[in-house]
């Protein structure tokens, strides 16, 4: 994969959105929950944000994932090599693994009437324990390290 200085401004944007939508969608989970348990009583779901959201994630997922093979990414802050450097290549790798695979077990769940509702859930819960993960470390970076790794996606280069 191809390195680069710094973060693209739709590299920060996709980032922030998604982190937001992740959050929004992983709150929602139980009214999706519900819908889904009336649509198997023979109801209506209407509306359901939480399945729209996982929708927008997966796309945008995807559009991340297209982005940074096209344009790459920073090294890791640290040593190359180190645990750390190869630590925070397997996170990064297992967020956007999970960026895709949640939202594809919710639509076979949704749409397809699968029974993947358990497993989605669970690697919801995985997917946001890593993103919260990823964000204590990356303020770790930022105010006790103070090597620039925050900065690095908040200001495009």
């Amino acid at each position: 994969m191809k390195t680069t200085t710094g973060y693209s401004g739709i590299q920060i944007v996709l980032h922030w959105l998604v982190a937001v939508l992740l959050a929004i969608a992983w709150f929602t989970g139980e009214g999706a929950n519900a819908a889904l348990e009336r649509v198997e009583e023979g109801g209506t779901a209407g509306f359901v944000p939480h399945v729209a959201l996982g929708l927008a994630i997966l796309a945008l997922a995807v559009l991340r994932v297209l982005v940074r093979l096209g344009r790459g990414a920073p090294e890791p802050a640290g040593e190359v090599g180190s645990l750390q450097v190869r630590a925070a290549g397997w996170v990064h790798l297992a967020l956007y693994v999970l960026m895709i695979a949640v939202p594809l077990g919710g639509i076979s769940a949704w749409f397809l009437g699968l029974e993947t509702g358990e497993i989605h859930g669970l690697f919801a819960n995985l997917l946001m324990a890593l993103a919260l993960g990823h964000a204590a470390l990356a303020i770790y970076h930022q105010v006790v390290l103070k090597d620039g790794t925050l900065t690095r996606m908040t200001r495009a280069e």
